[in-house]
């Protein structure tokens, strides 16, 4: 049975390669949720994202969202430099949140799960200059909450607590828990 990622983010698509190269990538059109809880609209766009899919292909769909949470406030991705620049800002010297949302479902045996995973980040103080430097290498653009924490973003974390990968965009722990659940073993 084909595994289907609902995405077409090159990284879920390299973490997803880390425990299996048997899957296709067929983005979804789905728009994002942008009402309830976080926690609710990872969930609810994930399983948007994997039932747009589904109803157009057969197989194990998998669909993800992430989001970057500070104080109750959704970051997504910034739409300008200045935009990412005011993001970095807020999370400078801080924790936040990264929270993925995975809908799993195996279309031939109408098997749906899903789940959100919730990592906290802490970034250290970081100058306007050192922004500046993050900003310059435009690895900000595409990215929930303006950084890449597999990128240049390093040098700004001083802890997380919960699922590295999570932070990427892909919780491959729960994912391939997940995954057994609706019937592909790895």
């Amino acid at each position: 049975m084909p595994l289907i990622l609902a995405s077409k983010s090159p990284r879920r698509q390299a973490l997803l390669a880390r425990i299996t190269n048997e899957f296709t990538v067929i983005p979804s059109d789905a728009e994002e949720i942008d009402f309830g809880s976080p926690r609710e609209r990872v969930v609810a766009s994930a399983r948007t994202k994997a039932r747009t899919v589904g109803t157009q292909h057969s197989g194990i769909i998998l669909g993800a969202d992430t989001l970057v949470v500070v104080d109750d406030h959704v970051m997504g991705k910034p739409r300008s430099r200045q935009e990412a620049a005011t993001m970095l800002r807020a999370l400078s010297g801080r924790s936040h949140f990264v929270l993925t949302g995975l809908h799993l479902w195996n279309t031939e045996r109408d098997i749906e799960r899903e789940f959100y995973a919730e990592t906290e980040v802490r970034f250290r103080a970081i100058s306007d200059r050192e922004i500046e430097w993050y900003l310059d290498s435009g690895e900000y653009s595409d990215k929930a909450g303006a950084y890449a924490i597999q990128g240049r973003a390093a040098v700004f974390i001083e802890s997380i607590i919960g699922e590295y990968t999570n932070v990427m965009g892909l919780p491959l722990c729960e994912l391939s828990r997940l995954l057994r659940e609706v019937g592909l073993a790895l």
